[in-house]
């Protein structure tokens, strides 16, 4: 049996969605809204995983989360298409797309979207009970992150996401200039991970991710939303504004 606990396709609940997509697997789809502390079952790995409100992936009684280790698990463990690169140094680029992109662009995403859709969908809510709910969130660090978004005052952390945007941008952007997927001539994981992060950038950053300022990430993205499996992810939002779905990234502080 194959289960996805999931919420809108954005952000880290997209990727598997896709993979799954591309792979044609069926599965039973447990559909939560962590923006309202809707809880997904609670075991080592979900308390381990640093993207603590994204995708949990259960096959057989096997519990995987984090969501590039969980794109590895869908490409390798399901029939279907391959999406990981025959080629051991096109891999190896896969492995390292999927690092760059987990420590340097998706907390600044992250900050982002939460900044301009999440804090003040928050803010909206009656103030008592949403402290309540924040102040029974482990562990410190997760608390922490989602309290900050309670401040009145979101300047400093957008003015900081979006200083550390620039060098990740550059850096895909001159990897999509050689070769049409970031690990090389074959699509991969790499290019849903990296997908799942660049695709509102658009709309929350129009001066960083542009036809005139990074067109060949523009053209990745086009690329990426042409195929039918990112379609039919897409298709699978509930509320019809996926691009507007955030939770806080990862935990920086607890890497390493």
């Amino acid at each position: 049996m194959l289960e996805l606990y999931h919420w809108e396709p954005n952000i880290f609940f997209l990727k598997p969605l896709v993979a799954l997509a591309e792979k044609g697997t069926p599965y039973s789809a447990r559909y939560f809204d962590p923006t309202h502390f809707e809880q997904i079952p609670v075991n080592t790995e979900a308390l381990l995983k640093l993207e603590r409100e994204g995708p949990v992936l259960v096959h057989e009684g096997a519990i995987i989360s984090s969501s590039f280790f969980l794109l590895e698990y869908i490409a390798e463990a399901l029939p279907g298409p391959p999406l990981l690169p025959a080629e051991p140094f096109e891999r190896y680029r896969m492995h390292a797309w999927g690092q760059m992109i987990a420590l340097s662009l998706a907390g600044p995403v992250t900050t982002l979207g939460c900044a301009c859709y999440l804090a003040p969908a928050l803010r909206s809510r009656p103030a008592q009970q949403l402290q309540q709910q924040i102040a029974a969130i482990e562990p410190f660090e997760r608390r922490a992150a989602w309290a900050a978004l309670l401040e009145p005052d979101q300047t400093a952390a957008v003015a900081a996401a979006r200083s550390h945007l620039g060098r990740p941008i550059a850096r895909i952007e001159a990897a999509l200039a050689s070769a049409p997927w970031l690990a090389g001539a074959e699509y991969s994981i790499a290019d849903i991970d990296a997908f799942a992060m660049l695709a509102t950038l658009p709309e929350l950053a129009p001066d960083l991710v542009s036809q005139d300022s990074t067109p060949h990430v523009t053209a990745f993205l086009q690329r990426m939303r042409s195929r039918p499996a990112v379609r039919a992810a897409l298709a699978l939002s509930r509320t019809g504004r996926p691009e507007q779905a955030f939770v806080p990234g990862p935990e920086a502080s607890r890497w390493g």
